[in-house]
């Protein structure tokens, strides 16, 4: 009957916009989830440059060893010298050795408020033993091969890593840094780190500082010292 034809089509076109209306939401919905990720994504890389430029600072202005890194912050335990784990104070050296070459961001000795990627946790700091700040890691130049490694590649001086939200068994808090970075990179002090790709077990941000970013900054303040020498030698 031409009733029941009628209030079919009504139906139909009820259905319709039903669909457009759940399907619209759909892409709403992901959209402000993929642009809330980005966001989040943008501002703990922005926090990870921050370190860095602290990190080549550090290295530029060091008083009497150019280019040398701080430790990590991770081992050094001695209430009376005002250095525990997890204070921001990069490690003392043991003999002529950081403890460890992995370890917390030293954010109070790099004078730095203490940064933290989404999730509120501290940034996580890899440094190449041939840069630390002892008299006995001679050379310091453009030329010294370095150990640490980033995705195979090599001449690694520094990496600044963000561990974001725990995965799998990570207990947290620790001092363990298995409990922090994912997959080859908390595979203990073995030098060699990996950047990705993200995947269920593995949510790390990671930046790299290179020796090649490094020198070139370290070797303007050098030519810069040497300039002044050879004019005040002139004058």
């Amino acid at each position: 009957p031409p009733n029941a034809r009628k209030q079919s089509g009504i139906a139909l076109i009820l259905l319709l916009v039903a669909l457009i209306l759940g399907g619209g939401y759909a892409f709403y919905r992901s959209a402000n989830i993929g642009f809330g990720s980005s966001q989040r994504d943008a501002k703990v890389y922005a926090t990870l440059a921050r370190a860095k430029e602290a990190l080549i600072a550090r290295a530029v202005t060091d008083a009497n060893r150019p280019g040398s890194l701080p430790c990590p912050d991770l081992i050094t335990n001695n209430v009376g010298l005002s250095n525990i784990p997890g204070d921001g104070k990069a490690d003392m050296f043991t003999l002529t050795q950081c403890p460890s070459y992995v370890g917390w961001l030293p954010w109070v000795t790099l004078d730095l408020p203490e940064l933290t990627d989404d999730t509120g946790t501290r940034l996580w700091y890899a440094l190449t033993p041939e840069l630390r700040d002892d008299d006995s890691a001679q050379p310091i130049n453009s030329d010294r091969a370095l150990v640490l490694r980033l995705d195979g590649s090599a001449d690694i001086a520094a990496l600044v890593i963000a561990s974001r939200a725990p995965l799998g068994s990570q207990a947290r808090p620790s001092n363990n840094p298995a409990d922090y970075l994912d997959g080859e990179n908390g595979n203990g002090d073995d030098r060699n780190f990996v950047s990705g790709p993200p995947a269920p077990a593995f949510n790390d941000m990671v930046v790299a500082i290179t020796r090649q970013e490094l020198m070139a900054a370290v070797e303007k303040r050098v030519a810069g010292e040497v300039k002044t020498c050879v004019e005040e030698h002139a004058a």
